[in-house]
């Protein structure tokens, strides 16, 4: 196996470990995928992190898929990228087929309603671990502080969607760092 193919299957197991033991959806992924390609494998840098996870938000669809999908663009090509996306999605696929049969017949039982509650409570710190993570970085200078609380302030107060909001980040980004 070449080097290049040997880096491609290690990179696709890598996806699919997050894809598989993450709980909580493309959210709760960002700090693992961050953790694997920034500080473990240094396939990325920090900033180009940032900037695929801030394109993958920007984009239609899941953000797990579409950041999985930009990192695979970024690193090896249109391959690497749908070996990136399959690896991301198959685990959920799978889960949800498995969960989905199993739910239907035993959802009831306060045994399964325990798990989930605990479930949600793990997903909100990785949620919340994202945030910081990233808010860290994102938010360096007293601008980009600001710019960060008005457009969650037009988030959560006025009910602008939130592509408008992106819209709008993106033009005053452009416009006060010219």
């Amino acid at each position: 196996m070449s080097e290049r193919h040997r880096r491609t299957f290690l990179l696709f197991l890598t996806f699919l470990k997050i894809g598989a033991f993450t709980w909580g959806g493309g959210y709760a992924m960002i700090p693992l995928i961050r953790r694997e390609l920034v500080e473990k494998q240094k396939i990325l840098s920090e900033d180009a992190f940032l900037e695929a996870l801030s394109l993958a938000q920007s984009l239609p669809g899941a953000v797990a898929v579409n950041t999985a999908s930009l990192v695979g663009l970024m690193i090896g090509g249109v391959t690497m990228q749908l070996a990136f996306v399959l690896a991301t999605a198959l685990p959920s696929f799978f889960s949800i087929v498995v969960l989905a049969f199993f739910l239907l017949r035993f959802r009831e039982l306060p045994l399964v309603q325990a798990f989930f509650r605990g479930a949600l409570a793990v997903v909100v710190s990785l949620i919340v671990l994202a945030v910081w993570q990233i808010g860290r970085k994102a938010a360096e200078d007293s601008v980009d502080f600001i710019l960060a609380a008005v457009l969650l302030g037009l988030l959560l107060f006025t009910g602008i969607h939130p592509l408008f909001v992106v819209l709008l980040g993106g033009g005053l980004g452009l416009f006060l760092r010219r």
